[in-house]
């Protein structure tokens, strides 16, 4: 299977990264992010909207000249988007460091070592901009994703908590 990956630059597949995260998202995935920013109305349901705001989420990022700052990483199979991944950095700090702030893979493409090699491509990237640390948090019933983290030497730092005021 011929694997590429690239930062998004193309407006025109924007609607090819969104498509494909909305598709494959269960409501495991819902995590403090998603809550903090609208995309979920609880940590059980995502807002009905989620698709067109995710849509815009990526606009705000593509096309990017630069490193810097907030990217989209997607993998292709020939011209298809099979795997797409938020990752942000910041390099001006003491330690710098990236977030990977959200990855989906096609669930077709599962099981191939796609996620694997696409996480390698996002550490090799950060790697040369000179990140030395990697943060990511997940919804807190999405086993599989912690699983496949941890195997890549990610572990847990904090605890993050809600708490409803209505």
């Amino acid at each position: 299977m011929d694997i590429r990956f690239a930062w998004l630059n193309e407006e025109a597949r924007i609607d090819d990264a969104a498509r494909l995260f909305t598709d494959e998202l269960p409501v495991s995935y819902i995590s403090h992010s998603e809550l903090q920013f609208g995309r979920a109305r609880s940590p059980s349901e995502w807002f009905p909207d989620f698709s067109a705001f995710l849509r815009a989420e990526i606009a705000e990022r593509v096309p990017s000249d630069t490193i810097a700052g907030q990217r989209i990483a997607c993998g292709f199979v020939g011209n298809d988007i099979v795997a797409v991944a938020f990752v942000s950095w910041n390099l001006g700090v003491r330690i710098p460091f990236a977030v990977l702030e959200d990855i989906v893979i096609d669930k077709n493409q599962r099981g191939h070592q796609l996620g694997q090699r696409f996480v390698d491509w996002i550490f090799e990237q950060a790697r040369a901009q000179g990140v030395q640390r990697f943060f990511l948090e997940s919804g807190k019933d999405n086993h599989d994703a912690h699983h496949f983290f941890e195997r890549n030497g990610f572990h847990q730092v904090s605890v993050v908590m809600m708490k409803e005021l209505k």
